[in-house]
């Protein structure tokens, strides 16, 4: 086997178990939060964690410049005692 063919066997696989982690994770998640949440609801939610399962999501946190602001916020008020 090239190395080529061994890459592209190596990429399938970690598609395939990507794959069956997301199936037990969906079904998880179906499982636990089934009873608890509104029908309407449940489709979104289930997005937003196969999304963080897969490090999709967007980052929770501040921004480079909302850094930025409040550490300039913090030296000029510290500046003024």
């Amino acid at each position: 086997m090239t190395w080529a063919e061994f890459q592209l066997r190596l990429f399938a696989y970690n598609r395939i178990q990507k794959n069956q982690w997301l199936k037990i994770a969906e079904l998880s998640t179906n499982v636990l939060i089934a009873g608890f949440i509104d029908g309407k609801d449940k489709k979104k939610r289930i997005n937003e964690i196969r999304k963080s399962y897969l490090g999709e999501g967007k980052p929770k946190g501040l921004s480079d410049s909302q850094r930025n602001a409040i550490l300039k916020a913090q030296q000029q008020y510290n500046n003024k005692e």
